[in-house]
């Protein structure tokens, strides 16, 4: 683990349909696959994603500036409508869809994180999605640590064949390198253990170092990232 504490969140549960996220125009940097969509025997499927952060917790500072809660909204945010743009009958919902964390009182609260991840469980738990994808990007005191990774329970094959599928697709495009899937039975994450979904707390790479958070930033990497992350979502529930 990096020095970057992974917060441990609980929400009040925030649900908004994802095609309004994002005009048809917007510009995906990887070319969509066809799914048959005839596939009766899956039930209805839902996608909850959880952008890290937000409010007065701005997580980590990149070396660019950007801070973590904007960069892991965006990436959320269009992760869920690429999804939506690859199979429509995939429900996506969200923690949370701006800068607020109304689940907590900011100027009251005792202990801002406790509060929020409680929040953000709770939203979880309440919505009970058939996967959970929390966005987060790493730090560390060493400049030129890069790279993701996942965190996972032990027992969840479906994350673990999704982060497998994440892994191939960004190698595929030539992204970064892959530092490992872990389980939270070594870094237990409340995110990820308190619910009974399919959960994947997914660091997509290092905001301290400055060529990969400049890679980051840019539209044209976070749309072909986030697309991969769509597919790789798809792709899991469809079975390819």
């Amino acid at each position: 683990m990096t020095n970057k504490t992974k917060k441990r969140k609980a929400v009040a549960v925030f649900a908004i349909p994802m095609a309004c996220l994002f005009a048809s125009s917007m510009a995906i940097a990887a070319e969509e696959p066809n799914y048959d969509f005839s596939y009766e025997m899956y039930g209805p499927v839902t996608v909850m994603i959880d952008a890290g952060h937000g409010g007065i917790d701005s997580g980590a500072i990149g070396a660019n500036g950007v801070y973590e809660k904007d960069l892991s909204l965006q990436y959320a945010q269009t992760i869920g409508a690429m999804i939506q743009s690859l199979d429509p009958s995939i429900s996506v919902l969200y923690t949370r869809y701006d800068d607020q964390v109304p689940w907590v009182d900011e100027q009251n609260t005792l202990d801002f994180e406790v509060d929020d991840l409680n929040g953000r469980t709770n939203a979880i738990m309440a919505m009970a999605p058939t996967y959970v994808l929390s966005v987060h990007f790493n730090a560390a005191d060493d400049p030129s640590a890069s790279g993701f990774c996942g965190f996972v329970k032990g027992e969840d094959a479906s994350s673990q064949a999704v982060y497998s599928k994440v892994s191939q697709y960004f190698q595929e495009m030539g992204y970064s390198y892959d530092r490992g899937l872990m389980t939270t039975m070594d870094y237990p994450l409340q995110i990820v253990d308190m619910n009974m979904s399919s959960s994947m707390l997914l660091e997509l790479g290092f905001l301290t170092n400055y060529f990969e958070v400049s890679q980051l930033s840019d539209p044209s990497m976070m749309n072909a990232l986030c697309m991969q992350v769509a597919r790789a979502y798809v792709d899991t529930i469809h079975g390819v």
